[in-house]
């Protein structure tokens, strides 16, 4: 039977909340607890994490509101992530309720809607002010390209790009919303004038913004983590590495047809520059930062690629029908 979307949202609302409340006041309560306004200040003010100025302009900004006496900061971090992992699942149902774009059981619709903010929950164990408002923004940019930009393309465009602009100033992980989009657009269009069209026009909007920042803000020198002296072969590393591979291979094992699976392939092959930059400077016992890729990637497990144009398309061969 089918539940309306109305229900669907409520209890996803509901559902986002308490497990929120659990993560950090059952399971990090005491690390949140010691979380100060100027730590915080100090950690996001240095190194890659400068450029990353909107999610840590708004908690700051919603902590001059929660909290003016600067004592209980870290409610202002409970909040705002709390708030977006609200809004990441209700933009997770509009999504799997798109039936003529993904071809999901209603079963399959419940366990993504469940399992999406449920991953999310379980990575939060490194709280970081840009995280959940970027998987908000990763979400919302896939929902408007797949729902509006074959009937309403200019209103479509404007807003992608406008949201992958603030996507970036968010985070650069932003950057795997472009290699999403071209991903289909590759895949179902080849490189016809529109289609090809759009792609410059996506790559633009992530490139302005990111090289715009790295401009503007003065770089304050820090160390990134090397691939070499054993990084790799730590164990909480290894056990982040084996997270990667359990969760690709859960999502391509979920995937519809042939099709769907060289799909994610495919968009895990355009997200090489941002998987390069996380093994380099990225801690991958922090598992949310596969969290973008499994986003994209589960989303294109249960694309409806029927209408995919595959007919003289370079990348015919590797996407083979079925």
């Amino acid at each position: 039977m089918r539940t309306p979307i109305i229900y669907s949202i409520l209890f996803i609302i509901l559902f986002c909340f308490v497990t929120s409340n659990m993560v950090y006041f059952g399971f990090m309560e005491d690390r949140i607890l010691t979380y100060t306004k100027n730590s915080f200040i100090q950690l996001y003010g240095a190194g890659i994490y400068q450029y990353r100025v909107l999610g840590k302009w708004l908690v700051l900004e919603l902590d001059k509101i929660v909290d003016p006496s600067g004592k209980k900061f870290f409610l202002s971090i409970f909040y705002f992530n709390t708030f977006f992992l609200i809004l990441t699942g209700i933009v997770t149902v509009l999504l799997v309720n798109l039936e003529a774009v993904f071809i999901m059981s209603q079963s399959e619709k419940y366990f993504i809607m469940l399992l999406v903010p449920s991953l999310i929950n379980l990575t939060q164990y490194t709280v970081v002010p840009y995280d959940v408002s970027g998987y908000f923004f990763q979400l919302l940019i896939m929902f408007i390209f797949l729902s509006f930009y074959e009937t309403r393309y200019i209103l479509a465009m404007i807003s992608i790009c406008l949201l992958l602009i603030l996507s970036t100033l968010n985070r650069e992980s932003s950057a795997l919303n472009v290699a999403f989009m071209i991903n289909i657009l590759i895949l179902r269009d080849g490189f016809k004038t529109k289609a090809f069209t759009s792609m410059c026009m996506f790559i633009w909007a992530f490139l302005l913004t990111y090289i715009c920042l790295r401009v503007m803000i003065v770089n304050k020198p820090y160390n990134a983590i090397s691939l070499l002296a054993g990084y790799l072969t730590k164990y909480i590393n290894v056990l982040g590495i084996l997270f990667w591979l359990l969760v690709g291979t859960f999502v391509y094992n979920l995937s519809n047809t042939r099709q769907n699976k060289n799909l994610v392939i495919l968009f895990h092959i355009l997200s090489l520059p941002y998987i390069f930059t996380v093994f380099y400077s990225g801690i991958l016992w922090e598992m949310r930062l596969y969290i973008p890729l499994f986003l994209g990637s589960l989303f294109l497990s249960k694309l409806d690629t029927s209408k995919f144009n595959m007919r003289g398309n370079i990348f015919s061969k590797i996407s083979g029908r079925n």
